[in-house]
């Protein structure tokens, strides 16, 4: 294996270093101690001691970090005991007007708010299950997993209420706004619900075990007031609500090759070990970099800059950073400029994003303006960063430290993580198995494994993988081999046991960082009267990786050009699914001898011509 950057030298512990202090800490009698535990007949690598649910670790997470700052948006501020006692009543507003039970299905339909971060709290402190959903989804879609879910609410903002209203009501689905506009119903905002609760409630205050609940006129959509109750309370789902580490937790769903998105099923075990093993491996780095009981000279923060309603943004960046408490800046949206400032103003340490979004920060013409001194990690994930990216990083940035993650939904963004050493060296790898937790194969096509450097289909065995696919015992069985998750990506191990990604299986378009399912494009290509045939496939985007593209064999009863087709599939899928290039074409596609189109060929043809 070639190795480059090899002229940059980072001061950091390389990977054996850090891989030799996860076996003291996860050793018998040890902090992360790691037993032998058996799950559906299949036995794993599982921590002997976790927290029986999220709602533990919130309350512990409030106990130990009361009124310091966890989440900053725009000019508002919360407390870690402020957050979770919103969330806490929330989950009474839930249980008592909502009427929603231990194992109902809540939707969470929208953008980064301080609210999406309440509604998950107090869905899960409470036992029931919190479903995420795509912000940027179209009606169609969002009925689709409103339906498949058997969601008893949505909670939406404004933007996807206006989306949802004729759909909720078709349904019979109740619905909570966050943050209404003003022409909608003002009596469906979240908050509001919140401040009534305590305001009309007489019971609550049992259920504190110190300090007072939010007062009638203290407004808990800001926190900016001189006098902030940050005492903790103890959490009313230990009283009310018994939830094991085996009770759902969350449903997220996620675009496969079928088209149709599968709800990827989590326990609160699953979630928790994906945390403590990010937790465990950042405490072996710090004690393999010498930092010990050292106070760092930032406080550490990151910065939020993907969706919550992924993995990555709920888990790497909202559940870990409650977990080891982290203050988390939560952006509106997007934006290079705006990111710059806010790690100036916040102190920001940590920044985890698509490689777009480095890339743009590293080349935005202001960024010498800002103090950029306590950015010390910039991770990647969702897809790769090109090799000479990973350079720049490291040469721009004063303290700033390149590295990437490897994970997917179904594996709650666990996988492999490649740090500041090896990641200069092997820029191309998607990084090491995380272990103990981790075990990862490569496949052969009869789930047999492969030797070390044959390429075949990388498999994630963890008992942090979801439990299965909702209402979907079929798709479960063929995604999971011996407790192994089949990836749908092709690989290979190196010597070292670092995992390399030369292809996918799955027919998966990665925008940005978002799935596409070609199938669902295709699927949706079809509806359009004057289609005959239509072949789907990513193009290669230098700012999102790829985009979609499409070659469509059309008939000539109507005229139909590129822009006609783009405006008629925007009605029927969400927008950055909508191809970017449309090539229409009277002849028909190309065919395998098996009678497939040959999308391979097509794919290569068409990129020529780009």
């Amino acid at each position: 294996m070639q190795l480059q950057n090899q002229d940059i030298v980072v001061d950091q512990a390389n990977a054996k270093a850090v891989i030799s202090e996860v076996e003291k800490l996860t050793a018998a009698g040890s902090d992360f101690e790691v037993v032998a535990k058996e799950r559906d007949g299949i036995t794993y690598p599982a921590f002997a001691s976790l927290p029986t649910s999220l709602g533990e670790m919130y309350k512990a997470a409030a106990d130990a970090h009361a009124s310091a700052d966890f989440l900053v948006y725009l000019n508002e501020r919360y407390s870690f005991a402020r957050l979770h006692k919103l969330a806490t009543t929330f989950s009474h507003v839930l249980s008592q007007e909502c009427g929603v039970g231990k194992g109902d299905k809540v939707i969470i339909a929208m953008r980064n708010y301080p609210e999406w971060i309440v509604s998950f709290m107090g869905i899960t402190m409470m036992g029931a299950v919190a479903v995420p959903v795509n912000a940027w989804w179209n009606e169609h879609e969002f009925a689709h997993v409103i339906i498949h879910s058997q969601a008893s609410l949505v909670i939406a903002d404004d933007k996807r209420f206006d989306v949802l209203n004729s759909t909720l009501q078709h349904l019979k689905v109740a619905c909570l706004i966050a943050r209404p506009n003003q022409e909608q119903n003002q009596s469906l905002c979240l908050m509001t619900k919140i401040k009534q609760f305590v305001g009309n409630s007489f019971d609550l205050e049992k259920h504190l075990e110190t300090g007072k609940s939010l007062e009638r006129n203290d407004s808990p959509e800001r926190n900016d007031s001189p006098e902030r109750n940050d005492s903790p309370e103890r959490s009313v789902q230990q009283q009310e609500f018994k939830v094991d580490s085996n009770d759902i937790a969350t449903i997220f769903y996620t675009s496969g090759s079928t088209g149709t998105p599968k709800g990827a099923v989590s326990n609160h075990e699953s979630v928790l070990t994906a945390l403590y093993t990010w937790l465990m491996l950042g405490s072996a780095a710090g004690i393999a970099n010498g930092a010990g009981d050292e106070e760092p000279t930032f406080a550490p923060t990151a910065l939020i800059t993907l969706p919550l309603f992924h993995v990555t943004g709920c888990h790497t960046l909202f559940l870990l950073s409650m977990l080891i408490g982290r203050k988390t800046v939560m952006m509106p949206y997007w934006d290079a400029a705006i990111a710059l400032k806010l790690i100036e103003q916040e102190r920001v340490t940590y920044f985890n994003g698509v490689p777009t979004m480095s890339m743009e920060l590293m080349n935005h013409p202001d960024k010498d303006n800002y103090d950029l001194d306590s950015l010390l990690d910039i991770c990647a994930g969702g897809a790769a960063r090109a090799p000479e990216h990973v350079r720049k990083i490291s040469q721009l940035f004063k303290s700033g430290n390149p590295s990437c993650g490897y994970g997917l939904t179904e594996t709650n963004a666990l996988g492999a993580v490649n740090g500041p050493v090896e990641y200069l060296a092997k820029p191309t790898s998607a990084g090491l198995p995380t272990p103990p937790i981790v075990d990862v194969k490569i496949f052969n096509d009869e789930n047999q494994p492969l030797p070390q450097g044959e390429i075949g289909e990388i498999a994630i065995k963890s008992i942090s993988n979801i439990i299965g696919y909702w209402q979907d015992e079929k798709a479960t069985l063929a995604a999971f081999s011996n407790g192994y998750f089949k990836t749908g990506d092709l690989g290979y191990l190196d010597e070292d046991g670092f995992i390399y990604i030369v292809d996918r299986i799955k027919d998966i378009i990665i925008r940005g960082g978002e799935n596409i399912s070609s199938l669902e494009v295709e699927n949706a290509i079809y509806k359009h009267p004057s289609t005959l045939e239509a072949s789907v496939f990513g193009l290669p985007d230098q700012r999102l990786g790829e985009v979609v593209g499409a070659v469509v064999c059309v008939n000539n009863s109507e005229p139909l050009d590129e822009h006609s087709l783009q405006l008629f599939l925007a009605e029927l899928i969400a927008q950055f699914k909508v191809p970017h290039k449309i090539w229409l074409v009277s002849q028909r596609l190309p065919r395998l001898g098996s009678g497939k189109i040959d999308k391979r060929t097509l794919k290569a043809h068409y990129l020529s011509l780009t």
